[in-house]
């Protein structure tokens, strides 16, 4: 593929009648606010993702500040109210949501209810859709893990097959839980570099294209949604 991530998942989202949830920095909308504005026309949720993306162990993080701005920007850039707020890195916290209570958003999705030893341990925490305060509006949905609390998003998509990602949405049906599947643009793009971990690279570009959608064909076109839509926005 010579184009970019963003246009492969238009026509694999076209090609299958999807809409999704994109989560976007505020960073990426100042300076791709073009690629910003056809996701929102093609009828996609975008959905705020902080400001810069460097938020695990970053010393100087201000939470409020990242929340804040991103919202003003994204929604700058579609004249539309930002209802969906996901930490970069997945660094959900209590203060987080406190903070996005109060500037007006109507969900997060920050919490991924597993273990990544560095990163954090949300193992004890619901797998399904839940208040995480009782004073606050904000609505929680987690990212999805498998039936034994492992990840089944993102990287481990490549890593361990699409087959896998499969068992386990499936899985998770059965038990009434909607499956919550991330990963990011630039994983449709294959990427060669010596200088990052194999994970990374491993199966980037038209392989995982192809998986996404035999993802998508292995539940069928209308068993896809956004995120806004999973809180009846």
């Amino acid at each position: 593929y010579s184009r970019n991530g963003n246009e492969i998942l238009r026509m694999l989202f076209k090609k299958h009648d999807i809409k999704a949830t994109f989560f976007v920095t505020g960073f990426f909308g100042e300076r791709e606010s073009q690629q910003v504005k056809l996701l929102h026309n093609d009828g996609h949720e975008i959905a705020c993702h902080g400001y810069h993306h460097h938020w695990r162990g970053n010393k100087d993080l201000n939470i409020r500040e990242e929340v804040s701005k991103s919202k003003e920007i994204i929604g700058n850039i579609i004249n539309k109210k930002i209802n969906g707020f996901r930490a970069p890195q997945l660094q959900y916290s209590d203060e987080l949501i406190e903070i996005l209570n109060e500037e007006g958003f109507i969900y997060d999705s920050s919490l991924h209810p597993t273990y990544i030893p560095g990163a954090y341990n949300n193992i004890s925490q619901p797998i399904n859709i839940f208040k995480p305060m009782s004073d606050s509006n904000i609505v929680e949905i987690p990212v999805a893990v498998s039936p034994f609390r492992l990840p089944i998003g993102w990287m481990f998509m490549r890593l361990f097959g699409i087959n896998r990602t499969i068992r386990c949405c499936k899985s998770l049906i059965k038990k009434g839980i909607t499956p919550v599947i991330y990963s990011h643009s630039w994983e449709l793009v294959e990427v060669k570099s010596k200088n990052v971990p194999f994970y990374y690279t491993y199966r980037t570009g038209a392989p995982f294209a192809r998986d996404i959608e035999k993802l998508i064909q292995a539940f069928g076109s209308s068993a896809f949604t956004t995120a806004e839509n999973l809180v009846s926005v």
